[in-house]
């Protein structure tokens, strides 16, 4: 099987000959892996925290692929994002951000300031054909590749758009009309970055947006029914509807939320962070069910950790993830500034080495059901009927879940 084959085959459930390799490569991991397996001179560099992706680095994305024998490939689009000067950057979709060396670029200004003007903004509109010059540029690099579209789902576009995730949060309480017309703003814009996926050959979309911590979820229950829950359904109907399969990243206890996420249709779950979830639990409760991509420990183990350690990981993860096939072989979030280029490599060579399906067990093993997800703490608040309108004495106080 080529790449392609064998992510496809995993997304659709099957046992493809080798378990399939995908990631999320930062530009700083990217030229470290680059360098070190000669492929770009120390004294190169390309723009990626400045501004949309350089042909160059597109280039060496692809080289680093093949040279590492990854099987799909971490796309996204241009949004004509430019550095505005040396701290802060602003792109076509109005929003402003402080720039880093170490990472994304952090949101600093929100487009939309009110209910009126999230309605009114069309972000849709503002979409453009070379947007996608560099998807199309890989595809064709890699046709024996799968290759997913990175699209921050509507929690993590909403609060972009508004200029934070405590904008969004307040408003869940205090104005639910400027959240509900800022989701169903950035909803209308993600389903056409579907649909262009979808014509453009992309194979599967990689749903950004964190709901969890460590601990809980970001936002009650209650709230992510009422708010999240309708926009993500028609988010991954749409992407069904495209011929898409669709797979949620979400770092955290995902615990509380794992069985929306198969009634809400979602093909895959990404990444089971280590520190609060156990890979075998999570592979035994969603067999059958949502693919599990990733779990090998980015935040000490490849950023500190030899080759050696990474190795044994690597092997302990194949075991607990792989059996019964529907895995896909990655990180615990992404390949992020301060790894060692030679633990990136060594992850995958180990993923080659252990993830033949010829010596792996045919089914997931027993583990104990997963453990309680309520809530030690059930904050509550009162939620006004009229942002306007102050909250009437004695009136109901509605509890989280």
């Amino acid at each position: 099987m080529d790449g392609k084959q064998r992510t496809l085959t995993a997304l659709a459930r099957g046992i493809p000959d080798r378990v399939p390799m995908w990631d999320w490569f930062d530009e700083a991991v990217l030229l470290g892996v680059g360098q070190r397996l000669g492929l770009v001179a120390k004294s190169e560099t390309t723009v990626l925290r400045r501004g949309d992706e350089t042909d160059a680095s597109i280039d060496l994305y692809a080289s680093v692929i093949e040279a590492i024998e990854v099987d799909a490939s971490s796309l996204v689009y241009g949004t004509g994002f430019a550095a505005i000067d040396a701290d802060y950057g602003r792109g076509r979709y109005g929003r402003t951000f402080l720039l880093s060396e170490h990472g994304e670029p952090a949101i600093w200004e929100g487009a939309a300031h009110s209910a009126e003007e999230a309605r009114r903004y069309d972000m849709a509109g503002r979409i453009e054909d070379a947007d996608f010059d560099g998807v199309r540029r890989l595809i064709r690099r890699l046709p024996d590749r799968a290759h997913a579209l990175n699209i921050e789902g509507p929690f993590a576009e909403a609060w972009m758009m508004m200029g934070g995730m405590d904008k969004l949060m307040l408003a869940f309480v205090e104005d639910p009309g400027y959240a509900h017309a800022a989701l169903r703003t950035v909803t209308e814009f993600s389903k056409v970055l579907i649909y262009t996926a979808a014509d453009l050959g992309i194979d599967f979309i990689m749903v950004d947006g964190d709901l969890c911590g460590n601990d809980f979820t970001r936002m009650s229950y209650a709230d992510f029914r009422e708010f999240l829950y309708p926009y993500k359904k028609e988010f991954v109907d749409h992407a069904h509807g495209r011929g898409l399969k669709i797979v949620k990243h979400c770092d955290g206890n995902v615990w509380r939320l794992l069985d929306d996420f198969i009634e809400l249709g979602f093909d895959g779950f990404h990444p089971v962070q280590p520190q609060c979830m156990d890979l075998a639990q999570v592979k035994a409760h969603l067999f059958g069910r949502i693919r599990v991509f990733g779990n090998v420990e980015c935040l000490d183990l490849l950023v500190f950790g030899t080759p050696e350690q990474v190795e044994v990981a690597a092997q302990q993860v194949i075991a607990d993830g792989a059996p019964g096939g529907g895995y896909v072989f990655a990180s615990s979030n992404s390949l992020h500034p301060g790894f060692k280029p030679e633990n990136v490599i060594a992850m995958f060579e180990a993923g080659r080495r252990y993830g033949d399906y010829a010596g792996i067990a045919p089914k997931p093993r027993a583990v104990a059901p997963p453990p309680d997800t309520t809530p030690v703490r059930q904050p509550s608040r009162r939620r006004r009927a009229d942002p306007g309108e102050p909250a009437a004495a004695g009136s109901p106080t509605l509890v989280a879940s």
